[in-house]
């Protein structure tokens, strides 16, 4: 890995910032800190072949769940009873279609939400409700799209959640890998223009190698190389197999909108099952301890 002295001067970021994210790292059991050896990756059998390191993030779930009375081993069936309960279904209101795919995406793969979606352009205003959000159970947007969103929730009287988005590709994550270099599959040459001038300012931008789905050969891609596939690359070809290795897909909704997001899911689940059985115990609160 990079040293601290090295992003230090590659981002202008705090020198403590970068040694406070590698400690958590190392805390995680994602990387190891050797004094004056560097920083190194953790293998799949340091990590116990866990992706989470040292399950850091589980040990403070328990806990949480253990100060509200809730009991380490029926944990994992309360979080399957509040997020699958019902099958909620999201409609997803964003500027491009590649936006409505990745949204739509991150909502079916990270929340558990049955998300369709509409790109707002081609919303009609003449106050009519698209087919596809006659049967959602809430309305998704960004700020851009608040107004287009609030109307369609009221017409079919489910709340909208507006989301906060990060790019779906974070300039600080591609410098670092922008060291080497880095193949991008696009529907389109306009996309593929699009994306080399958004990382025109980044050291090394050289090394980004774009190619066009359906025009460029993709058997172009070396056995290995990092090589993202944007969303809309990704619906059209779901079982894309390159020679390169395929990155994960950028999650786009920030943390804050997207505690928003599963409020709206537990909430929702926990109204259904509390119609069933209206003494379910209420795990809200912490009890006094004298802990």
């Amino acid at each position: 890995m990079p040293s601290a002295r090295e992003l230090v001067t590659e981002f202008r970021a705090d020198h403590r910032l970068i040694l406070a994210a590698y400690r958590q790292l190392a805390t995680e059991g994602l990387v190891h800190v050797r004094e004056r050896g560097g920083i190194y990756v953790a293998t799949a059998a340091d990590a116990l072949g866990f992706p989470l390191g040292t399950g850091e993030v589980f040990v403070e779930m328990l806990t949480e769940a253990f100060a509200h009375e809730i009991p380490g081993p029926a944990l994992h069936e309360w979080l399957r009873r509040i997020t699958e309960t019902l099958r909620l279904r999201a409609i997803v209101i964003s500027g491009t279609r590649g936006d409505v795919v990745a949204l739509a995406r991150e909502l079916r793969e990270d929340f558990g939400l049955n998300a369709d979606g509409l790109v707002a352009g081609e919303i009609s205003d003449n106050g009519a409700v698209p087919p596809a959000a006659r049967r959602a159970d809430v309305v998704i947007t960004t700020a851009e799209h608040a107004a287009v969103a609030k109307r369609i929730s009221e017409a079919i009287g489910r709340p909208a959640i507006i989301v906060r988005v990060h790019p779906d590709l974070v300039a600080g994550e591609w410098a670092l890998l922008l060291r080497h270099p880095v193949w991008a599959i696009v529907p389109t040459p306009d996309h593929g223009e699009a994306l080399k001038q958004s990382f025109a300012d980044l050291n090394r931008a050289e090394n980004l190698r774009v190619l066009v789905l359906g025009q460029d050969d993709l058997s172009a891609i070396p056995d290995g190389a990092p090589t993202y596939a944007t969303a809309i690359v990704r619906e059209q070809l779901p079982e894309l197999r390159v020679r390169g290795r395929i990155l994960p897909a950028a999650r786009m909704i920030a943390t804050d909108s997207a505690r928003a997001v599963f409020r709206f899911v537990v909430r929702a689940n926990i109204e259904a099952m509390r119609a069933v059985a209206p003494t379910l115990k209420d795990y809200s609160v912490k009890p006094a301890r004298g802990d």
